[in-house]
């Protein structure tokens, strides 16, 4: 079934409905998570205007990026020039509008965030909050939000959508990839009703959940039929936390935690390739993950989210997972020396939480699915 799959992506859907507006043919699914893959650009100064009226469209700002310094662009994978360079000469794309780009990375806050605005039309505009990147900083952030009701990210998000009572777009779509994703959900429930109202759909792309009660919020049960998630046949990141709403599984080329990258996803026409579930590696990883944070109290995770971080960082002069790469056998070296530098007390704690993480997957044998039910849909004819 792979084989059959392997050649229908982003860039395939770019090339086949690209020279279509959006209004000859309505936004799709696909055309989120293109949207989701163009937030995470560094937009700097070049789509900071504030109102609809000072945004700059995609290619006129593609021009000016591709212009800037390497240092300055900031690219996270290659993917991202390509898509943006496909989607810029795009007729669908190109005279989309950019504007209220903001990025904010905090080191001692513990906050990686950043969102970019798309006006569609004058009617529509899609709002995209980033997802973790690279940086040693975004992925505690992350970690956090298993202690955290709250994280700095989740704040930033809900004042940044708020910002749009003032700005007179009567459809709003919110959506994000990974922790966007997250993002995207967590700021569509702070949203005053006047605001929500507004909101046609929120779009969850592989993002992980959430370990406070905000899923039994009235404003989420209100909103809860509007979220669409998605989650590819191996996902890791979007089985994490707590779930409430139905999602659906989309195939993806590549295998396991790389099934994450969204440029893996298969399409089926404007739609994703939809399979009936997810693999019984995720399953049971969610299952394991799950019972072990319960296992745990929420100042256990801080504690163990806190070592992991120094024990990566400390010797390793390390900001981002890269470095952590590139430094090889070193990186190594330097964690086994601060691993072995830790207090007694703190290496016994942590090889508790291990034995925990074990026992849990002991416990997680494959089961029956519980899932919900979603038919197999062979591909459509692309017309």
């Amino acid at each position: 079934m792979r084989q059959e799959i392997a050649m229908e992506h982003l860039f395939t859907y770019l090339r086949w409905r690209g020279d279509l507006s959006f209004s000859q043919a309505p936004f799709c699914p696909v055309d989120n998570l293109i949207f989701c893959c163009l937030s995470y650009l560094n937009w700097g100064e070049l789509a900071s205007g504030l109102m609809p009226e000072q945004a700059i469209s995609l290619k006129e700002a593609a021009q000016d990026w591709l212009s800037l310094p390497e240092e300055l662009q900031k690219v996270r994978v290659p993917q991202d020039i390509t898509l943006l360079q496909s989607a810029a000469n795009s007729v669908r794309f190109g005279t989309i509008r950019l504007f209220r780009y903001v990025e904010s990375f905090q080191e001692q806050q513990e906050q990686q965030f950043s969102a970019t605005a798309f006006l569609l039309n004058a009617n529509t505009a899609y709002i995209a909050f980033r997802g973790t990147d690279n940086t040693l900083v975004g992925w505690k952030e992350d970690f956090n939000m298993s202690f955290q009701s709250e994280v700095p990210s989740q704040t930033a998000a809900a004042a940044y959508l708020q910002d749009f009572l003032q700005i007179p777009i009567p459809h709003l779509l919110v959506g994000g990839h990974s922790k966007g994703g997250n993002l995207a959900v967590f700021a569509s429930v702070k949203a005053p009703p006047i605001l929500q109202s507004r909101i046609q759909a929120v779009y969850n792309n592989d993002g992980p959940g959430f370990c406070s009660d905000i899923l039994h919020s009235e404003a989420y049960l209100h909103l809860q039929s509007r979220v669409h998630t998605v989650v590819p046949e191996a996902s890791i990141v979007g089985m994490l936390l707590e779930h409430d709403e139905d999602y659906r599984v989309v195939a993806s080329t590549q295998r396991g935690f790389l099934q994450h990258d969204p440029y893996s996803w298969c399409v089926d026409g404007p739609d994703w390739y939809y399979l009936p579930e997810t693999s019984h590696g995720s399953q049971r990883l969610d299952r394991s993950l799950k019972l072990w944070i319960a296992s745990m109290r929420p100042e256990e995770r801080e504690r163990m989210v806190d070592t992991i971080f120094h024990i990566l960082r400390s010797d390793t002069n390390a900001e981002t997972v890269q470095d952590l790469l590139d430094g090889g056998r070193s990186t190594v070296t330097n964690v086994l020396r601060t691993w072995g530098d830790t207090p007694t007390e703190t290496r016994v704690f942590m090889q508790k939480m291990i034995l925990r993480l074990l026992m849990a997957m002991r416990q997680s044998e494959p089961k029956t699915s519980n899932l919900p039910a979603i038919p197999f849909q062979k591909p459509r004819s692309w017309k």
